[in-house]
């Protein structure tokens, strides 16, 4: 397990600043960890305690852990543990032949992967519990644009790409791809 740093104790930029300059970018920098922490942090880290449910930042349906989240930064696969704030390292990964979009594989310096976790909802929604997966990612890739564009980042949410490649790195249904940096 790698701790992630304490996120910034608060984003000061007005909402309505970060909701009119919110834009796809196409370049990226490298992220610090102390960023990165931030990020994953006020994005989809945990909002509130409800037991039983460890509720996050991104609402989902029935308070179930419908996402998982997965990191991939400097030729490493992580995988993001809300509790304790963490990355588990899962292994080397190559972005060569993941995007529909070649030229991502060379500019990105940070991937965010949401993938979905049907178990968990499939008791409560049955078969139309793929609708709320997907509409959780969508929350999720809203908050990673709105916390990335308060920190100042490029971002770009991305649903080009090869989905057994990326099924294969993570293990489940992936949902989209975040660029990020």
């Amino acid at each position: 397990m790698i701790p992630l740093p304490d996120p910034a104790p608060d984003l000061a930029v007005p909402l309505g600043q970060v909701l009119l300059t919110r834009r796809s970018r196409y370049t990226y920098r490298p992220l610090g960890l102390g960023v990165l922490s931030t990020l994953l942090r006020y994005a989809v880290g945990v909002q509130r305690r409800v037991p039983p449910h460890v509720l996050g930042t991104n609402p989902t349906a029935g308070g179930l852990p419908s996402l998982r989240v997965h990191v991939v930064v400097d030729g490493g696969l992580h995988e993001y543990h809300r509790e304790p704030h963490a990355l588990e390292e899962v292994g080397p990964v190559e972005l060569d032949g993941v995007f529909a979009q070649p030229e991502f594989a060379s500019r990105a310096r940070t991937v965010v992967v949401l993938s979905g976790r049907m178990g968990p909802g499939l008791a409560k929604y049955g078969a139309r519990h793929h609708r709320t997966v997907l509409l959780d990612a969508g929350i999720a890739v809203q908050n990673l644009y709105l916390v990335g564009t308060a920190l100042e980042l490029r971002c770009c949410a991305v649903v080009g790409f090869s989905e057994e490649v990326v099924r294969g790195m993570v293990g489940e249904v992936p949902l989209v791809l975040f660029v990020v940096g």
